[in-house]
């Protein structure tokens, strides 16, 4: 019986952080939500310079970086029909629409940056979406993804290795937090006699904090590169007053991803500090 209870409580409190995160991204995005979002974006990314002098700047970059003879375009999103229409074709395009969940993503993607809610890189499309008045001056990051997806080997890894945090969420947690609860480590039998699958799951039990931190590496990585490519493309053609701008806006918004990985982290860490802490105070 405790035993079940410190494994519920322990699933519970580890698991928390990564459910809502996927939560958020799953649920309807409705226009008051998108609303709601963008204005919340808008302060905490306040806005840099201009869309009229930010997007020569943009245009410069996709020029001059290489992009442009590589097929990667910015899909300005402006409110009107044919902007709709093609923002329209690349999120259906980009998540598909063979079902019911790939449709409500869809529909949500299609909200949020009709809305500037947010900007985007859609590796598919190879295609960058941002909006005329709102985290219009994100485009530059957004850049950056491009050249990731379009650059060597390891860059192109890196991004790929983001399926391991689909909708910021590492699909190594649950399995670490689960080994961990689950999984009893005897000490006192030899590592000689032990199998391969009794080592695995040792090994994970008893670095399951350190494979979920470890599992977010290529998405800090790859958001960092993309902001760091991006900002050395545009220095030239800013100012260095909206230079400075920039990175601090781009510094955030890698802080906001930093969060999630900490959090989702910390709460493994509980989970299973918890789940220790229930089973040692029956014994006592």
């Amino acid at each position: 019986m405790i035993s079940g209870v410190s494994i519920g409580a322990g699933l519970a409190v580890g698991m928390a952080v990564p459910a809502y995160t996927v939560y958020d991204s799953v649920s309807k995005m409705t226009p008051g939500r998108a609303e709601y979002t963008a204005n919340i974006f808008q302060e905490l990314l306040p806005v840099t310079d201009t869309f009229e002098n930010i997007k020569p700047a943009a245009e410069k970059v996709l020029e001059k970086s290489g992009l442009k003879a590589k097929g990667v375009k910015i899909a300005f999103i402006d409110g009107t029909k044919e902007s709709l229409e093609h923002l329209k074709h690349l999120c259906e395009s980009e998540v598909g629409i063979k079902n019911s969940f790939q449709r409500r993503m869809k529909d949500n993607y299609f909200e949020t940056f009709k809305n500037g809610a947010n900007a985007a890189f859609f590796p598919k499309n190879n295609e960058c979406v941002v909006h005329t008045e709102r985290l219009y001056d994100n485009i530059f990051h957004e850049l950056g993804h491009a050249m990731n997806k379009n650059g060597n080997f390891f860059t192109k890894s890196l991004q790929k290795a983001r399926v391991i945090t689909p909708f910021g969420a590492s699909i190594i947690a649950p399995i670490a937090l689960a080994t961990a609860l689950f999984h009893k480590v005897d000490k006192t039998k030899p590592k000689e006699q032990k199998g391969f699958l009794e080592k695995t799951n040792d090994f994970i039990a008893e670095h399951a904090v350190g494979l979920t931190a470890l599992s977010y590496v290529p998405m800090l990585a790859e958001e960092g590169l993309a902001s760091i490519r991006g900002l050395k493309a545009v220095k030239p053609h800013v100012t260095k007053e909206v230079f400075g701008k920039l990175a601090k806006n781009y510094a955030i918004a890698w802080g906001t991803y930093g969060l999630i990985a900490a959090g989702v982290t910390a709460g493994v860490a509980a989970g299973i500090a918890l789940a220790k802490h229930i089973r040692n105070s029956a014994s006592d």
